[in-house]
């Protein structure tokens, strides 16, 4: 599997080699720091330091409240410490009349010269500005006010008490143009992050996750995810061309993470736990026995007797329940997916420890949380843990080595009658009818007498019973080494290394049994009440198999870093250089043996029928190099230049490498003195645009490579082999070497404001992605007789725009009273500018070329329900061609428009003709169909240690559509939603939905089925405690906090009667939770 990599020139062996020796390396400048030192350097060292004065300092705020966490670092250094949970910092200074400079987030800095003291008491005024905010950016950190991109960065603490499995869940609501969406459902799903809605003209639509840096390693969605934020220290969100800096990787955005390291000091411990109960803010609703039994009663009415000709109503008799059964089902229905469902826990504990001296600091934590299941049974568990160093190794050299990894184990039913989807649990308890009993005198009911294959047929406490379940279990683990050394023959520039292994398994299991359910002969006059006496035992296969998924994926990356960075009076520069070199390599296996002799007995031993397996393995592996360039004059004027090569194995050696260039330029327009001095309600101004090439390797592997296939039981037999002959069969996919990655050139436009002394904060953004070359199928081109699938090219075209509104307002009110208000609007949509489209629907309404892929929703318009035979005879005779899909109008049918009529020989469509036709007379009903306007709406106060913290959410400009899966005719074995209840009869004829027997005519796309798609929710709050510190020290502790959280608590507006508005009603539906915790420091 590695020889293709190793064959290839500039990703061979050496690196690996080059990184054994690091290792070594490393080893032994460590060694040789800490051995011992000859007597005559010995005694150069103690003059050194018996020169060196010790200080102590304290940090407190304006209440006189120590501040624990802040920076005081020495002057023109890289020297610093920060301080305790008492705010106490202590340095030991070369000369003891230095400057000490002293930064707190949300504080004023302040400088204080030393002068020989050995004590000094520092107070910190709070400020407004965050202008000072170090901001973590691609391969290192500035200064907000030198930021020239769109960067948008995470207040880590407003996230850290969030009790969800998924990182990327407690991020929602936080950051304007960054979608989420899922977290918040089924324990154990992920939630999904999107930079400003990537548009691909491809036929799959194209891979839309950003790309994830985590302590400037390459990682996956799933590695930010098990990430717990006590173990994080901030996030910042690229957006534009900052993440040209990534290059062929940068261009859906790049989530950039710095995780905690240790800082000098006494050692701190803080240990926090929370306890939280989770339900469904809406369960679905669907109908009950009498109704679902009454609703098909006017199903079988309508289809066989109901008389056309002027004589309303149904024959009595052509009822398929009859009134003792229908008087049975009123009193006899269980809701069964409330029945199985149950309020889940959530236990979450975290505890970190991170101390040291000046020569060495660490940093350890670990997390732990439980999140069970609302069905009985199951669960999801995952641990997390982290530990780091960073030592001294010798004047400017210093080492950091960390080890973290993960646990995780997600457990859930396995139900492979039907397809093989994860909501068959929620689909089976909501699709039985209530007037089905799962059990009758103990025994397990056959729920249909038809294919008891299907999701209808599927015995949900049966599966639970017998425990049918799919078992994912993975474990990663990461090693990190870096080196950084600041040269000190020229100032202001270091050299680093950073090298990270990383190594995941996952070991996936289905187990899934036989089960027998029985027949009985039924009671009531149309005997359709279960009970009775057993008259057949039916076996259903719920897969029958055990099936095994082991994976292992084993990746390394190399990464070395020269920065220079000086300050020469008014101007400041830095550049940055960097050699990056990525390789993986993974496998997976599944193995599966039918014939469960036994069930709780998961294993392939106590299987007795067929084994199959098969193997797929990939390897990767790309090689980069970057640089970039920041200027500042007086910190007015910026600008910044980066330049990326990139190369990729997935593409043929002449298009293998990519490069990428950006541009960015900042005025802060505020610094000029023609404003400074005129224009005093603004304290800050700044104006940036940016543009940069960025890319995506979005493809396939070695797609320039013909493809074979073998296969055995075909060709040519030779000697004794006649039970096997083996066949290769070439062309499975044709091959393309010219194929290279997606480009995408970002331009971006924006402003920073502040006004009223830094209390109020505007931001807006605009911008602009131009994607071309995307590599799409062209299957509508191509003619099948090619006999081959067809290789991507580049060739879609798109562009995506939109803008970014932030205003924020923070304030005091005395010395115990603040607050703070965020809000921000986006707005995103998207133009096709060229696109692979079937030939028929070019030049017509159709095509959608230089049009947004957001055109609303293609359906049949409504003109409302027949009511009475008499309407619809006016109707006929005024359109007396009249039909809907080939059939003629009758009480009880959606009435619609009629647009167009058929192609003409030409293919160009005719004049309406009085018949609604299929494909035809269609047409986008709406502007859009997706909401593409977002608000946020965050508020927080606090007094003295109160603080109470709100997100809100709202979402408008698309168009709802109650779902397929609801429209559909129900059955006797399948139920629907409670809507349906209110259907046309002729009794009711103001009814609100149709006659549920004409499903040809109501089951369609069509604006009869349309409900508001306007959003307003909650999305968490925070309510905290904070221990006044003496009552604290009283207990023993340095701190003390308790706190209640709640997620996803409140909907305000939900258009639908029958389940929450943000998910399907046929899967896991939305959770609320409520928590209380306790966070201590020691």
């Amino acid at each position: 599997m590695k020889s293709h990599l190793q064959t290839q020139n500039y990703l061979g062996k050496w690196p690996k080699i080059a990184c054994t020796h690091l290792i070594i390396a490393l080893t032994l400048t460590g060694s040789a720091a800490f051995a011992e030192d000859s007597p005559k350097e010995s005694t150069k060292a103690l003059k050194v330091m018996s020169s060196r004065k010790n200080i102590t300092g304290t940090v407190k705020d304006a209440q006189g409240k120590p501040l624990p966490g802040v920076v005081v670092k020495i002057k023109g250094t890289n020297t610093a410490t920060s301080t305790d949970t008492q705010g106490v910092f202590r340095l030991n200074l070369p000369v003891g009349n230095e400057t000490l400079v002293i930064s707190y987030l949300g504080y004023k800095t302040q400088e204080i010269a030393v002068n020989g003291q050995s004590q000094i008491q520092v107070q910190l005024l709070e400020s407004s500005s965050d202008l000072t905010e170090v901001v973590v950016v691609g391969y290192g950190t500035q200064e907000r006010k030198h930021l020239t991109g769109s960067i948008a960065t995470i207040d880590v603490k407003a996230i850290e008490d969030i009790p969800v499995g998924s990182l990327t869940a407690a991020l929602r609501g936080q950051i304007p143009g960054v979608g989420i969406s899922g977290g918040y459902a089924r324990p154990g799903d992920n939630a999904v992050l999107t930079v400003r809605n990537p548009t691909f003209a491809v036929k799959d639509g194209g891979r839309t996750e950003p790309l994830y840096i985590i302590d400037d390693i390459f990682r996956t969605s799933d590695d930010f995810n098990t990430l717990d934020a006590s173990e994080v220290e901030n996030i910042s969100i690229l957006k534009d061309a900052a993440a040209a800096i990534y290059g062929i990787q940068g261009s859906n955005g790049v989530v950039v993470v710095r995780t905690k390291r240790g800082k000098a000091g006494a050692p701190r411990i803080n240990y926090g736990v929370s306890v939280g109960a989770a339900d469904a803010t809406m369960l679905p609703k669907v109908m009950t026995g009498i109704e679902q039994a009454t609703y098909l009663n006017d199903i079988t009415r309508a289809s066989k007797n109901y008389v056309a000709d002027g004589n309303s109503g149904y024959l009595a008799d052509a009822a398929w329940y009859s009134p003792d059964e229908l008087e049975y089902f009123k009193n006899n229905s269980t809701d069964w997916l409330k029945k199985a469902w149950q309020t889940a826990y959530t236990v979450r504990h975290t505890l970190n420890v991170s101390g040291g001296s000046e020569r060495a600091t660490y940093f350890a934590g670990a997390s732990y949380i439980d999140q069970s299941s609302n069905f009985d049974g199951i669960n999801t568990k995952k641990w997390t843990f982290r530990a780091s160093s960073d030592v001294k190794l010798n004047k400017g050299l210093t080492l950091g080595f960390s080890l973290s990894g993960d646990l995780s184990k997600n457990e859930r039913f396995w139900f492979k009658q039907g397809s093989e989807s994860a909501d068959n649990d929620v689909r089976s308890l909501i699709g039985t009818p209530q007037f089905t009993p799962y059990y009758v005198n103990g025994l397990p009911v056959l729920l249909t007498t038809g294919n008891t294959g299907t999701i209808d047929g599927t015995h949900f406490f049966e599966v639970q019973r017998l425990n049918n379940f799919t078992d994912t279990r993975s474990n990663g683990l990461n090693v990190q080494a870096t080196l950084n050394y600041e040269v000190p023959f020229i100032k202001g520039l270091k050299a680093g290394l950073n090298y990270s292994k990383n190594l995941d398994n996952t070991f996936g299991k289905q187990f899934g049994t036989r089960y027998n359910v029985y027949q009985f002969s039924m009671l009531g006059d149309k005997k359709h009440i279960y009970g009775g006496d057993v008259i057949k035992t039916v076996s259903i296969t719920n897969g029958d198999k055990v099936r095994i998924s082991p994976s292992y994926r084993d990746s390394y990356q190399l990464n070395g870093t020269l920065n220079y960075a000086r300050k020469f009076g008014k101007h400041e520069i830095s550049v940055l250089g960097v050699y990056e070199q990525v390789e993986s390599e993974s496998d997976l296996v599944n193995a599966s043996r039918e014939g469960v002799l036994l069930g709780g007995l998961p294993n392939q031993q106590y299987a007795t029928g067929t084994n199959l397996s098969d193997e797929t393995q990939t390897e990767f592996g790309r090689l980069a190099w970057a640089a970039r360039v920041n200027y500042s004059y007086a910190d007015k004027y910026l600008a910044e230049f980066s330049y990326r090569g990139d190369a990729s194995v997935y593409f043929a050696p002449g298009n293998r490498w990519g490069y990428f260039p950006s541009l960015s330029l900042g005025w802060v327009i505020s610094e000029e003195p023609f404003f400074k001095n005129n224009v005093k309600v603004v304290d800050y101004l700044k104006f940036r645009a940016s543009v940069g090439l960025l890319g995506i390797d979005n493809t396939k592997n070695f797609q320039y490579n013909r493809n074979f296939s073998l296969s055995t039981g075909k060709g040519a037999v030779f000697g004794g082999n006649s039970d096997r002959p083996l066949s290769i069969n070439p062309n499975i996919a044709l091959a393309n070497s010219n194929a290279k990655w997606d480009d995408d050139t970002k331009y971006n436009i924006g402003i920073d404001a502040q006004f009223l002394k830094s209390r109020l904060s505007f931001t807006a953004d605009g911008f602009l992605d131009h994607r071309y070359n995307q590599l799409t199928t062209l299957s509508s081109s191509v003619s099948l007789l090619i006999g081959a699938a067809i290789p991507t090219e580049n060739f879609g075209i798109a562009n995506n725009f939109g803008y970014e509104l932030s205003l924020a307002w923070k304030d005091k009110i005395g010395k115990n009273w603040g607050y703070n208000v965020n809000t921000f609007l986006s707005w995103s949509d998207n133009k096709l500018i060229r696109l692979d489209q079937p030939v028929g629907n070019i030049g017509t309404f159709l095509d959608n070329a230089g049009l947004s892929s957001d055109r609303g929703i293609l359906g049949y318009k409504s003109l409302g329900i027949f009511k009475t035979q008499a309407e619809v005879d006016d109707f006929l005779a005024k359109n007396p061609n009249y039909k809907a899909f080939g059939e003629v109008p009758k009480p009880g049918m959606i009435k619609y428009q009629d647009i167009r009529g058929p192609k003409d020989a030409n293919g160009n469509f005719t004049a309406p003709d009085g018949v609604i036709t299929e494909n035809v007379d269609y047409e986008y009903l709406t502007p859009k169909s997706s909401n593409h306007y977002g608000l946020g709406f965050n508020f927080g106060g606090n007094y003295k240690t109160i603080s109470l913290s709100v997100v809100m959410g709202l979402s408008w400009g698309g168009q709802s559509t109650i779902e397929s899966a609801a429209v559909k005719r129900g059955t006797a074995t399948s139920n629907r939603p409670d809507f349906w209840a209110d259907h046309w009869t002729p009794e009711n004829t103001d009814a609100r939905y149709p006659n549920p027997y004409y499903n040809n005519n109501y089951d369609r796309t069509t604006d009869f089925w349309f409900v508001n798609s306007f959003t307003f929710r909650m999305t968490n709050f925070n309510i905290s405690y904070g221990l006044p510190e003496q009552w604290a020290t009283k207990a023993g502790l340095k701190s003390a906090k308790v706190f209640i959280v709640g997620t996803n608590p409140i909907n305000f507006y939900n258009p639908y009667g029958y389940k929450d508005n943000t998910s399907a009603f046929d899967v896991y539906p939305q959770l609320r939770t409520f928590s209380l915790g306790l966070n201590i420091g020691l």
